[in-house]
């Protein structure tokens, strides 16, 4: 029997772009469809404004005085694994501050600790149309990351649509296009999503572990139920290909089996630390059209099932 994970969907968007009134919306959709909803909102500030428009149908909590992708990114694994604890929601959405970077935040929306009670199911963001359309006028750290966001989204909404001409609305969809092309583009009209915010969607594969299938960036949680040979392990790590931007979890290696050991690879590069506490033997993939079924396949191999 497959356990079912609770859906997790990351809201993001340059500052003042529409988040809130987004999730409004979408918070509405899900109470309708008879879904239990939680929200993790996300404020740089020490006061949340936000999560107070949000009603009592759904559980909020709050990470203030920083970014989730920067100061307080070790904190969201908590604050998720509390939500899903306390309320056992159908689906979780995380808004994050307008200075996040998309890719920053699926990374600490991917913890080990709750990777097999959560599965991230898509990264939505609002690109603000006047504001896209001016963005050479920004900082070019700025810039950047108004364009990064867009690259590493799903589904990008644009907002204020209105404000534009139908001309510049078509070229900022090329624009868009041209940093990601498998990026699903909204419209939103005075606040409001024409149509429905259509993800990729999500799929699990038999025994528990998951994949996600037409995302842009997909993720693969695979829990060990034996100890793996070290050298074995080592040599897959060296063989992953460059579609794999992170792997993090816990391995139990023939040598330390009591506590698994922390391994994190970015960029190439392995590191395996010693742990002083039990963690579950999880590992959390992270990558662009990922060959999920051949890193099945490989990860069974080094679990001993055949």
């Amino acid at each position: 029997m497959i356990k079912m994970k609770t859906d997790l969907y990351i809201i993001g968007g340059f500052l003042g772009s529409g988040k809130t009134t987004l999730l409004l919306q979408l918070l509405e959709k899900e109470k309708q469809a008879g879904r239990k909803v939680a929200v993790l909102m996300n404020e740089i500030g020490s006061l949340s404004v936000d999560s107070a428009m949000l009603g009592e149908d759904a559980a909020v909590r709050d990470m203030l005085n920083g970014c989730i992708c920067c100061t307080i990114k070790d904190e969201i694994e908590v604050e998720l694994l509390t939500l899903y604890k306390d309320h056992r929601p159908d689906v979780i959405f995380v808004e994050t501050t307008g200075a996040a970077h998309p890719m920053e935040v699926l990374d600490a929306c991917t913890s080990p600790i709750i990777a097999m009670q959560i599965e991230v199911k898509g990264i939505i963001t609002l690109v603000d149309c006047a504001r896209w359309k001016e963005r050479n006028r920004l900082p070019i750290a700025h810039r950047k990351l108004m364009e990064d966001q867009a690259r590493w989204s799903d589904v990008v909404a644009l907002t204020k649509t209105d404000l534009v001409s139908i001309q510049t609305l078509d070229d900022i969809k090329e624009e868009i296009r041209s940093l990601n092309e498998k990026v699903i583009l909204q419209e939103m009209v005075f606040g409001k999503v024409n149509g429905e915010i259509a993800f990729g969607g999500g799929g699990q594969s038999e025994g528990g572990h998951h994949a996600h299938h037409h995302l842009h960036v997909r993720t693969y949680a695979y829990e060990f139920t034996n100890h793996v040979p070290r050298a074995e392990f080592t040599k897959w790590v060296a063989g992953l290909p460059d579609s794999v931007l992170r792997v993090k979890g816990f391995v139990k290696f023939e040598d330390s089996i009591e506590r698994p050991e922390l391994f994190q690879y970015a960029y190439g590069v392995p590191f395996f630390q010693p742990q002083p506490f039990k963690m579950p033997s999880v590992i959390v993939i992270i990558g662009d059209e990922l060959e999920t079924e051949s890193l099945q396949q490989a990860l069974e191999c080094l679990d001993g099932i055949f």
